[in-house]
């Protein structure tokens, strides 16, 4: 720092020789600060970067959005589904039904591998029973669920992009079959995944497969979300949301 000031001061001193005509000084005095910007040292390395300042005052709002589109109304064409459980109190609480008229009945479940019913994979699923009874087979037309799977285990870094198609269907040659079911767990058999995250889109529908003159119901359409963490059981909870609508005829 002294070394840049006593510079700045021959500066001066050669400037102000030099307005004066005098030549000779202002020579020694330019030769003078040359000698002593040469001897001063090169700059030396950034210092350490200092704390960060206050936190300034927050910013207006801003305007408020548009209004969405008005959401669908619950009725007999349109159903709603929620399981919310969570800190393991998962009874009573892990199972949601819902219908498809004139085709039959569905149950959407959420249960963890270690309750009473469980089983050793959990119970992380859709399920549909035609209507023509239980243990029997269907007698008018075939019953079938298309359905889409996207997402799956949390711990697989590529769950955003898989998608899984499957088709399941109760026809009159499937001996004393009257359910069927898909599973939103990803897992081998005998294993679950330990946390979960997707989605199904589906339709429920009849196929004819015989001479009969009954109209044949409206298909069912279905939008189900899901998340759940079994990692640790007094924490374990479970999330699913879905959407049944029955398509106009």
């Amino acid at each position: 720092m002294i070394a840049v000031v006593a510079l700045a001061a021959l500066l001066g001193l050669a400037a102000v020789a030099q307005g004066r005509g005098d030549g000779a000084i202002g020579a020694k005095v330019s030769a003078a600060a040359m000698a002593a910007k040469q001897a001063e040292g090169g700059r030396g390395p950034r210092g350490p970067e200092g704390p960060p300042g206050p936190d300034g005052p927050p910013g207006f709002a801003g305007p408020d959005g548009r209004r969405g589109a008005p959401g669908l109304d619950a009725g007999p064409a349109r159903r709603f589904i929620a399981i919310d459980w969570q800190n393991n109190s998962y009874a009573g609480r892990d199972a949601q039904s819902f219908d498809a008229p004139g085709i039959g009945r569905g149950e959407v479940r959420c249960t963890p591998p270690w309750a009473p019913d469980g089983g050793q994979e959990g119970k992380m699923r859709i399920q549909f029973w035609q209507s023509d009874g239980v243990l029997q087979r269907p007698k008018k037309w075939a019953t079938t669920m298309w359905v889409t799977r996207f997402g799956g285990n949390a711990d697989d870094l590529n769950r955003e992009r898989r998608m899984v198609v499957k088709t399941n269907r109760i026809r009159a040659i499937d001996d004393n079959r009257s359910s069927f079911h898909e599973d939103m767990d990803t897992a081998p058999i005998g294993q679950y995944d330990p946390e979960g995250m997707g989605s199904f889109t589906g339709l429920i529908t009849t196929e004819p497969f015989n001479d009969t003159t009954a109209a044949q119901p409206p298909p069912v359409s279905f939008q189900l979300s899901w998340y759940w963490n079994f990692r640790n059981r007094a924490d374990a909870r479970c999330y699913v949301t879905g959407s049944f609508v029955t398509e106009p005829q």
